[in-house]
């Protein structure tokens, strides 16, 4: 009501009681208001019984104690921190500028933006953008792929307009598929249950196999130096194996493919 002081109500033991609590306190800091005497500060219990017809719900308050002030509250400064200022001279700009120049990117944002920027389905950008990790595993692999493409005679490179679709399926349905498997792999007997357990979460940040690496792969598919086969399997060795030194084109060549 902005006129009263500070009321705590303890012993609430389900929503309904919440409720039903706020419900009573409502009218009855509302009528001490009209009536000249707002509330004071002070803790109050929830007795559960109804108090009459017009509240069925059940549960008037009842005081318990007073608080004069907040010492009562435990309202105290902490000795060993100092005060914290968060002006301009702290933060080198206004709290607005601050917070939306250093707060993390949200889903919706991710999704809009991936969608706005690389011309991704809706649904593909929704998983890409569900998963903080792959985003940046996505857009590093987005330029390593484009880099890594041949220039053509008009001065663009092949297959550059296609490349981000390209790594967002690679990363969505391939990738994605080798963390999960990876995720789940023995897991079924880490419980007597059979219910089993994951080994990890599935996140691309458990991923072997990084952006660039997920880059350079889909640039071999574009030219047509991979089949998407043979890029399948090329994908699975890197992930099995672990090893970040290792190239697409040094485990095609190392296996024949």
């Amino acid at each position: 009501l902005g006129t009263g002081e500070r009321v705590e109500v303890k012993n609430l033991n389900s929503l309904r009681q919440i409720v039903a609590a706020a419900e009573y306190e409502a009218l009855r800091q509302s009528s001490s208001d009209r009536a000249g005497a707002p509330t004071g500060r002070e803790t109050r219990t929830f007795n559960v019984k109804p108090v009459s017809d017009a509240h069925p719900l059940g549960g008037e308050t009842l005081c318990i104690r007073a608080k004069g002030g907040s010492v009562d509250y435990r309202f105290m400064p902490e000795p060993d921190l100092p005060p914290l200022i968060l002006d301009e001279e702290t933060l080198g700009s206004t709290l607005e500028d601050f917070v939306e120049k250093n707060m993390p990117e949200s889903p919706e944002e991710a999704r809009a933006r991936l969608a706005r920027d690389y011309a991704l389905a809706e649904d593909v950008a929704d998983v890409i953008a569900g998963d903080p990790p792959a985003i940046a595993l996505f857009e590093k692999a987005v330029a390593t792929a484009r880099a890594e493409l041949p220039p053509t005679e008009g001065g663009g490179t092949e297959g550059f307009d296609s490349v981000p679709t390209l790594c967002a399926n690679w990363l969505c349905n391939d990738l994605l598929a080798l963390v999960k498997r990876s995720a789940a792999k023995g897991s079924g007997d880490a419980k007597d249950d059979g219910e089993g357990s994951l080994n990890h979460p599935i996140s691309v940040e458990h991923s072997t196999v990084d952006g660039g690496r997920l880059g350079a792969l889909v640039a071999m598919v574009a030219n047509g130096t991979l089949t998407a086969s043979m890029a399948k399997r090329v994908l699975a060795v890197m992930f099995e194996e672990g090893d970040s030194r290792s190239s697409p084109g040094d485990v095609a060549e190392a296996n024949g493919w």
